[in-house]
């Protein structure tokens, strides 16, 4: 069955890729979750270098994020998948590391970007307001914005993601 449904898709052309890429996305998530007992980790094409990072896209898991964490390794982050028209407020409590805060449309291309937020020490904190309506929220170890070349504009490849759904809450 299972061969059969791969030439189906084949057949089918873009819609056929584009289907194979979430599928491959979902498996790999679903994979990684079961094997790690915590949130599914993807890699990510983050201007030209690649990423492991932890995808978020429930209300617990984003509320959560990398609370306590005390280091982030380069070359990994956390993508928060958020609820269309949603403008994200982020704040550093209970963090214990610095981190650069990626805010990314639905179509891949970055919105603004909060470079080198400390953790919040003392209340009340700081919070990092989207300026405007984004789909994903992208924290990374700080100086990652700087290293890469971020800049707001810049259309980053996450068309496997944008494609699907976004989440209902």
């Amino acid at each position: 069955m299972r061969p059969r449904l791969l030439v189906m898709l084949k057949e089918a052309g873009y819609f056929g890729a584009w289907l194979i890429r979430c599928l491959a996305i979902a498996i790999m998530a679903g994979s990684a979750a079961a094997q790690s007992g915590t949130t599914p980790v993807v890699e990510l094409d983050l201007a030209g270098s690649l990423f492991q990072v932890e995808y978020v896209a429930d209300p617990d898991s984003r509320r959560e994020g990398l609370m306590g964490r005390t280091a982030l390794a380069v070359g990994t982050g956390m993508l928060f998948d958020f609820p269309e028209g949603t403008r994200p407020a982020i704040w550093m409590r209970n963090m214990l590391i610095s981190l650069d805060l990626v805010y990314i449309d639905q179509n891949g291309r970055i919105a603004q970007i909060f470079r080198r937020v400390p953790p919040c020490r003392t209340l009340p904190c700081e919070i990092y307001h989207a300026a405007q309506p984004v789909r994903f929220v992208l924290e990374v170890p700080a100086g990652t914005a700087d290293t890469l070349s971020l800049a707001v504009g810049q259309v980053l490849a996450l068309d496997a993601f944008a494609r699907v759904s976004a989440p209902r809450e």
